[in-house]
Parts: C-alpha cells; sequence; structure tokens
C-alpha cells in the first residue's frame, strides 16, 4: 500500500484564518482536507476509497471556488495485519494531521471512509487542552459497547469512545480526554439499537430525531449545550441525511434530516473549528447521485464555515 503525495501547499495568506467561535467566517479561509481512507481497518473496500474518489469528483476545486485555500494531506497506517494495532495507529496519525494543521492556521476537513475517525479528530482538535463539543450527525447511534452491540462493527462505537466507554485502547493511545455527555447533541438518529436508546436516555445525550419541528423545538436545548465548550466539532455522516438529498450514503436510511433543515441549523451555532464527513460510498450512485452528493457536501462546509461565494483562488500545488 503506497501513499499517495499531498498536493503542494499554497502560500501564507494573511488574515485568512477565520477566528473560532462567534463570528461567521470570513471568505478565504485556509482548508486542510484531510483524508483518512479506512472501514476500520480496511484500506480497500467501497467505504474506503470514497474520500479520494469525493476529490476525484471535483470537492478541491468546488471549494476552491468559493475562495478558500485548500491543501490535502493523507494518513496512512504505519501498521499492518493486527486489526488493534491498524485502527490505533490510523487514531494516531489522523490526530497528529490535525493538530497540525490546526497548529497552521488552518482548518481541518477531515473526509473518511468511517466514524471511527472521529477519536483521532477529537484529541487532535484537543490539543493543546482545549474542551470540544460535538455536533454528530448519523442515523446510527453509534453509541454501542463491545459489551452491548449486536454486530460487532467498531463503527458502531465511534460515539461511545469519544465519550471514554468503548475501545479504550484506541482512545487512551491518542490521548483522547472523553467528551461530556453534556457537551453532544446527536442528530439525525433512526436507526439506534435498544441499548444505544437506553444509554443515551441514562446518560442525559441530547438525542433530535430527524423532521423539522422535532429539530426546531430542540434548538434551544441544543445551542445551550453546545455552549458548554469554547469549540465545537461537527461529525457528520452521510446517511444522517435524508438519501433524497445525499444519496451517495453508504447505508441510506429513508426518512433522513433534509439538508435545508440542517443547514438552516447550523445558522444557530458558531462556526467548528473541525468537521468531519464520512460514510460515503460512491460507487453505488449513478453520474446524477455523485454530482448530488457533491453539491450536497459542499453545502454542509459552505454552511458550517458561513462563507458566501467569493473569487475563486487558483488551485494549490
Amino acid at each position: 500500500m503506497g501513499a499517495a503525495k499531498p498536493a503542494g501547499e499554497p502560500p501564507e495568506s494573511p488574515g485568512s484564518a477565520g477566528a473560532a467561535g462567534g463570528a461567521a467566517a470570513p471568505a478565504g479561509r485556509r482548508i486542510e482536507i484531510v483524508v483518512v481512507p479506512y472501514d476500520v481497518e480496511h484500506d480497500d473496500t467501497s467505504l474506503a476509497r470514497s474520500p479520494r474518489e469525493l476529490l476525484e469528483a471535483g470537492f478541491q476545486e468546488r471549494l476552491e471556488k468559493l475562495g478558500h485555500r485548500v491543501s490535502v494531506s493523507h494518513v496512512w497506517s504505519r501498521e499492518e495485519g493486527d486489526k488493534m494495532a491498524v485502527v490505533s495507529s490510523v487514531a494516531l496519525m489522523t490526530a497528529r494531521q490535525v493538530a497540525r494543521a490546526r497548529s497552521r492556521n488552518r482548518f481541518p476537513l477531515v473526509l473518511s471512509g468511517g466514524c471511527l475517525a472521529a477519536v483521532g479528530v477529537v484529541s487532535g482538535l484537543q490539543r493543546p487542552g482545549r474542551r470540544i463539543g460535538i455536533l454528530w450527525i448519523d442515523a446510527h447511534g453509534d453509541f454501542n459497547t463491545p459489551e452491548s452491540t449486536p454486530s460487532g462493527y467498531w463503527d458502531g462505537m465511534s460515539l461511545a469512545a469519544v465519550c471514554g466507554r468503548s475501545l479504550e485502547p484506541i482512545y487512551k493511545r491518542v490521548e483522547l480526554q472523553p467528551v461530556s455527555y453534556l457537551s453532544i447533541a446527536h442528530l439525525g438518529g433512526r436507526s439506534l439499537d435498544p441499548p444505544e436508546i437506553e444509554d443515551f436516555a441514562r446518560l442525559n445525550v441530547l438525542v433530535v430525531p430527524p423532521g423539522p419541528k422535532r429539530l426546531e423545538r430542540a434548538l434551544p436545548e441544543l445551542e445551550k449545550r453546545l455552549r458548554r465548550s469554547p469549540e465545537l466539532y461537527f461529525h457528520i455522516d452521510a446517511d444522517g441525511i435524508d438519501p433524497r438529498d445525499l444519496p451517495g450514503a453508504h447505508l441510506p436510511e429513508p426518512e433522513g434530516l433534509r439538508l435545508k433543515d440542517l443547514l438552516r441549523c447550523f445558522g444557530h451555532l458558531r462556526p467548528p473549528t473541525g468537521m468531519t464527513i464520512s460514510g460515503l460510498d460512491l460507487e453505488r450512485i449513478d453520474e446524477a447521485g455523485l454530482k448530488k452528493t457533491l453539491d450536497g457536501c459542499v453545502k454542509l462546509v459552505r454552511a458550517a464555515l458561513r462563507v458566501e461565494e467569493g473569487p475563486p483562488r487558483e488551485a494549490a500545488g
């Protein structure tokens, strides 16, 4: 397995790094797309290949047309074979890449095969000593533990790991500080396992099922909880959004969050300091579905960073 070379880094642009928290971000953010091409420990599934395929479809160029300066880096495991070793290595490399992007005043935009990348992303955003609130968008709970999971799939334990209640060897390897349950909002869930439903309620995690009225009613509590932390992380699994708006999800679930409602929700929150888009499977859709998925992903980034279309910039490199 050979690592693809990241795109060349753009020159410094004074004042182009938006301030975290509060006011709308100016046009011309410096973004580092961090590609994490893994489906748990696998790098050879359609889920793992989709981050690179989204780039090949023109994602970077579309962001540059919004006025951003965009560079691309890739994460690769330094381990082979053993599942725990590979996943821990990927998490560690992701954390380092995200922290490095932040240290250079770049917005880390992570494209990952699965949700488990969030362990590394959150650890990287926390360095040094930052507290992070999380907006987690997913059709599934991702809140299982090895004891409660019906499938054994580690991706279904991602949010639980970020909270320090699952996959302990991984989150300890990256020195993640467990995120408070009161600083998390889970949106779009409609395929939750019974143990997840019980644990969400018992641990007082805010869970908002799809539906514009539900989301509108939950907004005051959602804003209150996410204000508890100085910085925000948006984690978006494509299946959290209705497949009519984002058809390229790996596990599409009907009756999801409508994209327009989610974008409106973003407008009530301060811009995040990091963001992940995961769970795409672009090999299962046609050209029209790919275009719609690409458009949707660009809209998510634009709304999260609150920028309007600006003059195009030259591509990085």
